[in-house]
């Protein structure tokens, strides 16, 4: 019964975030096409002025600022617009395990940099699940992108892959060794616009979360502070899929 009962608040709070996101996407396109014009406009006359600026130091300077500015937000517009889209996924049968590798391969420099440590433990007997392999790209990136930012110091990625209890379902699981989140915060982590980065536009999550609607799974965090974070994806298997060879 108490399991049935958690089930029941799950699929009811799904909901009602789905909902959130629907709404908000609409507005969120309204707004971000009126302010994309302006902000063009801004930009395109602060780059010939500053073609025009030569001997003033203290204009060249402010014309400076004003670009970083218009392209900051020019680049949070971009990400509006990104989560209001929210276009229908395009599936075909996808190898999850290689889609993981090559994302990671991709950041495999970065996370030198960074002193951290991937580990990867993947169910090589895993089927082809159906995706949008560039949306799940997306998703997987963002998560990976995450987990580094949560260790600055260094620390350790661990990604696994494995099948559900029932194999019906392919779980990926993205772990770091981070500060971890704050309790009051976990709930909040799938909002749009929230965030605790002094430079994140609070969209990256909200754009996952919707993805992942998409392809009718589901997403969570559990998390320690001072210990780090896990992040549990969940994707169906079409049945009609044969396993990789």
């Amino acid at each position: 019964m108490e399991e049935r009962t958690k089930k029941l608040k799950e699929m009811q709070d799904s909901l009602i975030q789905s909902e959130k996101l629907a709404s908000l996407g609409k507005m969120a396109a309204g707004i971000a096409h009126e302010i994309n014009n302006p902000l063009t406009s801004i930009l395109i006359n602060s780059h010939l002025l500053l073609e025009k600026t030569d001997d003033d130091p203290y204009t060249k300077e402010s014309l400076n600022l004003i670009t970083e500015e218009t392209s900051r937000c020019s680049s949070i517009v971009k990400g509006l617009l990104e989560f209001s889209r929210q276009n229908p996924p395009k599936k075909e049968p996808a190898d999850i395990n290689m889609l993981i590798a090559n994302t990671s391969a991709l950041l495999e420099n970065q996370f030198k940099f960074q002193n951290i440590e991937v580990k990867k433990d993947f169910d090589s007997n895993l089927p082809n699940v159906k995706i949008d392999t560039s949306k799940i790209r997306q998703v997987l990136w963002n998560l990976m992108i995450n987990a580094s930012e949560a260790m600055p110091d260094g620390g350790k990625l661990i990604i696994s892959t494995s099948l559900s209890e029932n194999e019906k379902k392919v779980v990926i699981k993205i772990t770091d060794t981070g500060k971890g989140i704050p309790k009051e915060n976990i709930n909040k982590l799938f909002d749009p616009f929230f965030t605790t980065k002094e430079s994140g536009s609070g969209l990256g999550l909200a754009v996952t979360y919707g993805i992942i609607q998409q392809h009718q799974g589901s997403i969570k965090a559990d998390s320690e502070v001072g210990r780090g974070t896990t992040f549990t994806v969940v994707l169906p298997i079409s049945s009609n899929l044969n396993n990789p060879g």
